[in-house]
């Protein structure tokens, strides 16, 4: 007996290892690409996509009611239907009476066809689910681009939680060779036992803000995981050093005259203030007359052993147009139209107070740039500056010429310092980004579908 070793799945094993390679090789999350995923698979994308989808729907449904309405039809039954003979000129002689009353079986089956001819109402509806379908694509967009602000947010959120936390972790590691040297002098008799106990509370006074910091930073992370429409203990990990190349920004006068008029929600506004004229003609419209074709073609049987199928002598078919006008209504349309007069003044209004809050916002946004370029300039200033200061109070206390409390406040200027730093470099990227929304600009070349 010969034994043959079994074969080794060598091409399935290689698929499985490159692909095991390309996902390790993917790398870090930038903050261009968290975008880009927020908008493609969070949930909040899909519920405005949702709303789009709703509208194209009842657009469709309109459009449904030019087409040819086909149905078929098929009924079986007894009854009976008086007639009268003397309608005919028949006269009973005797003056009896010339009204028959047969009861019959009654078979029929076919197809009936309607289609819309003319229509104005319907025309109408069609124009203006149109401008609601446009309306809803801008306040869509809109919806998107303060979306991307909030992946800004939570892209940061997760950075500045997780750098809080090495800020904590390296002022503890810091502190505890304060403490270490202290407890070292102190057992070869130099120092003071209160010197000691003070630098030793200072660093269990930490321990409590590493736990908080530790617990901020996870939530942020799942919460952003959650944003970005994946499982919120899913692996996270950021690229801190991407930056988003937003383009350059402009804000001059002409710039933001231009940028009130392009914003999606200012166009939201506007279209859907059409679209609300369009609703209030169409219930007008509906005073006027509409045109409709009806078609059938089928068999009216009354035995069904010999007649069901006698397409000769049983056939029944008809052909024709009708009109219906409504003449008279109590005014319920004409009343229903004013409603909708109403609602496109009150959105007039809103139109002309959005444009003026989107100017406020704008400059607003545009001083809040401004400034907070200022605040990390003087951030990075004072970072330097508090370490400088940590480090030649540290250089005087291990050469016995400084005094605790200034060693202790030092470090903690330099934690408070390099946290100012963090706050700030988020601030930077978050007015600026605020800027270009404001312009009704999205944060990434990406634009909406």
């Amino acid at each position: 007996m010969t034994f043959t070793p079994a074969r080794t799945p060598t091409r399935g094993l290689g698929i499985l290892l490159l692909a095991a390679g390309l996902a390790g090789a993917q790398g870090p999350l930038t903050l261009a690409d968290a975008i880009r995923e927020v908008r493609r698979s969070s949930d909040e994308t899909k519920l405005i996509g949702e709303k789009r989808a709703k509208l194209d729907a009842m657009k469709s449904e309109l459009w449904a009611s030019t087409m040819p309405q086909v149905s078929a039809y098929a009924n079986a039954g007894r009854g009976a239907q008086p007639f009268d003979l003397g309608s005919l000129g028949f006269n009973d002689s005797t003056g009896g009476s010339t009204v028959l009353n047969p009861a019959q079986n009654r078979y029929s089956y076919g197809i009936q066809v309607n289609q819309t001819l003319l229509s104005p109402a319907l025309g109408q509806s069609i124009v203006t689910a149109g401008k609601q379908v446009r309306a809803q694509d801008a306040a869509n967009r809109r919806s998107l681009q303060e979306l991307e602000l909030q992946a800004l947010d939570g892209f940061y959120g997760v950075v500045m939680s997780e750098a809080r936390v090495k800020v904590i972790r390296a002022s503890l590691e810091r502190q505890a060779k304060t403490v270490g040297f202290l407890e070292a002098n102190f057992r070869r008799g130099a120092g003071t036992r209160s010197t000691m106990l003070l630098t030793q509370a200072s660093l269990k006074a930490l321990e409590p803000e590493r736990i908080r910091a530790e617990r901020d930073a996870e939530a942020a992370r799942m919460a952003f995981n959650r944003l970005l429409g994946r499982a919120v203990d899913a692996p996270l990990t950021l690229d801190t050093a991407s930056a988003l190349d937003a383009g350059t920004v402009e804000v001059s006068n002409g710039a933001v005259e231009s940028a009130v008029e392009n914003r999606p929600d200012i166009q939201a506004i506007a279209l859907q203030k059409d679209a609300l004229k369009g609703y209030a003609r169409v219930y007008r419209l509906q005073y006027l007359p509409s045109l409709g074709a009806q078609g059938k073609w089928g068999i009216l049987a009354y035995k069904m052993d010999e007649q069901l199928t006698d397409f000769d002598h049983n056939l029944e078919w008809q052909v024709g147009v009708g009109l219906t006008w409504n003449l008279f209504d109590g005014l319920g349309n004409r009343a229903k139209a004013r409603q909708y007069d109403s609602d496109v003044r009150s959105l007039a209004a809103n139109e002309r107070q959005a444009r003026a809050f989107a100017r406020i916002e704008i400059e607003s946004a545009r001083r809040e740039a401004a400034a907070a370029d200022t605040a990390l300039s003087a951030a990075t200033q004072a970072r330097d500056a508090s370490a400088e200061a940590l480090e030649l109070i540290s250089q005087d206390f291990r050469a016995g010429a400084g005094q605790v409390t200034d060693l202790l406040s030092a470090e903690e200027g330099l934690r408070a310092a390099e946290s100012g730093l963090l706050a700030a470099r988020y601030q930077k990227a978050r007015a600026h980004a605020a800027l270009r929304i404001a312009l009704g600009k999205d944060l990434t070349k990406e634009t909406s579908k």
